[in-house]
């Protein structure tokens, strides 16, 4: 099955991808059947893509827009939403730079709604790379590991209860203050707010668009017992990465790389597509998939 799919936007960034289209393109996974961009009428093809007017693009049989543009990403949203484009239609360049990407698998994981729990900015980062709604209200927070296996033990009960400020508190540079919450006796380091009620709001907004029949588990740990506290917690797709061999596949061994001095930098890099992130294929990870390494050198039994 091929996805039809219209691309808005032919500057650099269309440029720089173009040969990505025609690889899917070559292995059947999309075929462009138009691309619309201001100033560009006259032509008739491009790349030998027919070149249509905006307005024409409902009119057109399609599966995926595909928003080619940095800065003028918001306007274009806007104009696509105008014309009656459906939301979950609109896919951001970026899942072009994403490596070894397979449209089909992709879709498959973006159709599936996807809740990522995290003990620090893995889940976040992870959404942003695959530019992919975050419907998960762990992003930019970190919980301390004892205090998540806890919330994990009973998680519904947790997110019921009301988010609060406990106290104040300097991150690691001694130069931002931000809030310290609590769920009921579990402490959440909401450290990318300054102000508690900022982070009440966005915590309660989404906590409401959570998946629970799709729920992803991810924690870090360098300390051996508290991952084997992991394993022992019932949930359907779950890892913990680690840096440290081990027999369970819900247990990912992720080496430091370059200058990373600290266990969680490799973690975070690893949700990225930038330097460093080469332990696993991000998008078969979520799917759950028995062979997501990218690896076949590294100390582990993923391959």
């Amino acid at each position: 099955m091929k996805f039809n799919i219209i691309i808005w936007g032919v500057g650099a960034i269309y440029n720089k991808h173009v040969n990505t289209l025609k690889y899917l393109e070559y292995k059947e996974e999309v075929e462009v059947v138009a691309v619309t961009a201001r100033g560009y009428s006259f032509l008739k093809k491009i790349d030998g893509y027919p070149v249509i007017d905006k307005d024409r693009i409902t009119d057109t049989s399609f599966d995926y827009l595909i928003i080619m543009s940095e800065k003028g990403r918001d306007e274009i949203l806007y104009e696509a939403l105008e014309l009656g484009v459906p939301r979950e239609k609109i896919l951001p360049y970026k899942i072009l730079d994403i490596p070894n990407l397979n449209f089909h698998e992709y879709i498959k994981l973006k159709k599936s709604k996807i809740s990522i729990i995290s003990n620090n900015c893995w889940g976040g980062l992870v959404y942003e790379t695959l530019g992919l709604e975050c419907i998960s209200p762990f992003k930019n927070l970190f919980l301390v590991e004892k205090e998540y296996l806890k919330l994990l033990s009973n998680m519904k009960y947790y997110l019921e209860l009301p988010l609060e400020l406990d106290r104040y508190a300097l991150d690691d540079s001694g130069e931002k203050r931000y809030p310290i919450m609590r769920l009921g006796d579990v402490e959440v380091h909401c450290n990318h707010d300054t102000e508690a009620e900022k982070a009440q709001v966005n915590w309660n907004r989404r906590c409401k668009k959570i998946n629970y029949d799709n729920l992803f588990v991810e924690m870090y740990t360098e300390s051996k017992k508290l991952a084997e506290e992991f394993l022992k917690i019932n949930y359907k797709k779950k890892v913990c990465f680690v840096p440290f061999e081990s027999k369970s596949d819900e247990l990912i061994y992720v080496q430091k790389v370059n200058n990373q001095k600290e266990f969680w930098e490799s973690v975070n890099s690893n949700a990225g597509i930038g330097n460093g992130s080469y332990s696993y294929d991000i998008i078969k990870l979520l799917l759950r998939e028995k062979s997501f390494s990218r690896c076949e050198n590294t100390k582990s039994k993923h391959s």
